[in-house]
């Protein structure tokens, strides 16, 4: 493809997603002035979730396989580290749950016995300075990576992603049921949000194209190996719920999963993203095919969509709805990530750089 043809080409998507950003966000401010402001409050909360994981998880992915001593990611690894362009609709997303937090957050103006740990204004605050915290991080991480450096900065952001996300996952997920109690939320949370970002990271590299056989085989048993652990995790989340029978446990088993609205949801995601690649991902030529690497990661990253969704929206609501309110915003998110996705990779390290020092 000549020059001008990846010109118009890169144009004719940035319109794309732009077009998507602004009609996607403009649907849910209509949705926001409606009959039910609430939902469309916790559809800006499913999509923050996810999207901030998925991006996370992308620019998390590198230094990890660095940190590994691994080289194969060198010609893909922009492709995931372009995904700091989300860094600010992230912020953006979590000031806005902040400033809404009257309409739809449980701990609002309401006295728990977690005490000031459930303070409104407690809450937000240390989230937003713990995200600003991993985005600096990362920010700083690729500023070193341009210089041909960032083993060290790597590390660091690994430990930083693991801690802000599992304190995300415990404010954001858990307490929003202020009587349900799990110390594996916040390791689940952060856990699963690397399982998005390795099968984005796959999405895209079969779909941009470039990727030796042998970098989707590697994509693929990542996927792979992190659907196991993400349904271990998930395994060993409701198992004791289950023979345990404790009122503070089970709220979060009971509506997901003996819910008739809910738990054909619960059977989705068991086939899809939980058990899903497990099945379509062991031939090695599945994992060297970027086509069928392409679906099956597509359909894990729909799928963990539909995993944050399922696991804010029956603490509210008894029925499975999913309409326009979620749907809206996950377009307007999506066209965020495309069009800035696009336009930062000229601020990116390049693929071939070193690396290897301190």
């Amino acid at each position: 493809m000549s020059t001008s043809d990846r010109g118009h080409s890169s144009k004719s998507w940035g319109i794309g997603w732009g077009v998507a950003a602004v009609a996607g966000i403009a649907l849910w401010a209509l949705l926001l002035r409606g009959e039910d402001p609430a939902r469309a409050w916790r559809s800006l909360l499913v999509n923050f979730l996810f999207f901030s994981s998925l991006s996370a998880g992308l620019v998390v992915w590198p230094a990890l396989v660095r940190a590994c001593n691994g080289k194969w990611q060198l010609g893909v690894e922009r492709l995931a580290s372009a995904a700091i362009a989300f860094a600010l609709p992230s912020l953006l997303a979590l000031l806005l749950l902040w400033g809404g937090s009257g309409a739809w957050a449980p701990w609002y103006r309401v006295n728990f016995h977690q005490g000031i740990w459930l303070s409104n204004s407690f809450l937000f605050a240390r989230d937003l300075a713990a995200l600003l915290l991993f985005w600096g991080s990362a920010a700083f991480h690729l500023a070193r990576r341009r210089k041909g450096s960032g083993r060290r900065s790597g590390g660091i952001l690994l430990v930083v992603y693991s801690l802000v996300f599992s304190l995300l996952g415990f404010d954001l997920v858990m307490a929003l049921d202020p009587h349900f109690r799990s110390n594996l939320a916040g390791g689940y949370f952060f856990m699963s949000g690397l399982y998005i970002g390795i099968s984005a990271w796959a999405l895209i590299a079969c779909l941009k194209g470039g990727a030796k056989p042998k970098q989707l085989h590697d994509l693929g048993n990542l996927v792979l190996a992190f659907s196991l652990m993400t349904t271990y995790l998930m395994y060993a989340h409701l198992l004791p719920f289950w023979y345990e029978n404790l009122p503070p446990e089970i709220r979060f088993l009971v509506p997901r999963m003996h819910n008739e609205n809910w738990s054909p949801v619960s059977v989705a995601l068991l086939c899809t993203v939980y058990f899903g690649p497990l099945v379509l991902l062991l031939p090695a030529r599945f994992k060297e095919n970027r086509f069928t690497l392409g679906a099956v990661a597509l359909l894990v990253v729909a799928g963990m969509w539909l995993e944050r969704w399922w696991l804010v929206a029956p603490t509210f609501d008894p029925l499975a709805r999913l309409g326009l309110s979620e749907l809206s915003l996950a377009l307007g998110c999506t066209g965020l990530l495309g069009l800035g996705m696009l336009i930062s990779p000229r601020h990116l390290p390049p693929d071939a750089a070193d690396g290897d020092k301190p």
